[in-house]
């Protein structure tokens, strides 16, 4: 990544976050999006999604021909992969760590997602991490950290 795009990335706004991942996500299903379906999936007006792809469009995130498919350019869909990841990582810690029901989480998840990154982020994996890996040890509350019996 150059000197550029890594300023447009960290510039973008949670809300162009949202777009590049919705994108990402309807692309995985249908290759190509419309702002149709951004609209609907974001519930939003088309003429919003139009101003959000026009400046997308301009930070090069996004190629959209005139009234015709949106797609990810390679800067944009490595950009939304990475968003996606974050958001699935939150999901799993709220929804299966501390087990809020799903819609709870994936909400609560879409709005960290945009706060952690960098050094937090990390630690926030590796911690999750550490957690999954010692849920079949932590599942009775009478074992130590090893696993034996107290």
């Amino acid at each position: 990544m150059n000197e550029k795009q890594l300023e447009i990335k960290q510039l973008l706004t949670p809300t162009q976050e949202d777009y590049l991942e919705t994108i990402y996500c309807l692309m995985m299903t249908s290759k190509v999006t419309r702002n149709k379906e951004i609209a609907e999936k974001l519930s939003v007006r088309r003429a919003t999604v139009t101003r959000a792809v026009k400046d997308l469009v301009q930070k090069g995130l996004v190629e959209h021909e005139a009234h015709g498919y949106i797609t990810l350019t390679d800067f944009g869909r490595s950009i939304a992969q990475e968003i996606t990841s974050r958001h699935k990582l939150f999901r799993h810690f709220f929804r299966d760590i501390l087990g809020i029901e799903e819609n709870e989480a994936d909400n609560i998840a879409c709005g960290v997602e945009h706060l952690v990154s960098g050094d937090a982020l990390k630690k926030f994996k590796d911690l999750v991490e550490k957690i999954d890996n010692c849920k079949y040890k932590c599942v009775d509350g009478n074992k130590d950290s090893s696993g034996d019996k107290k």
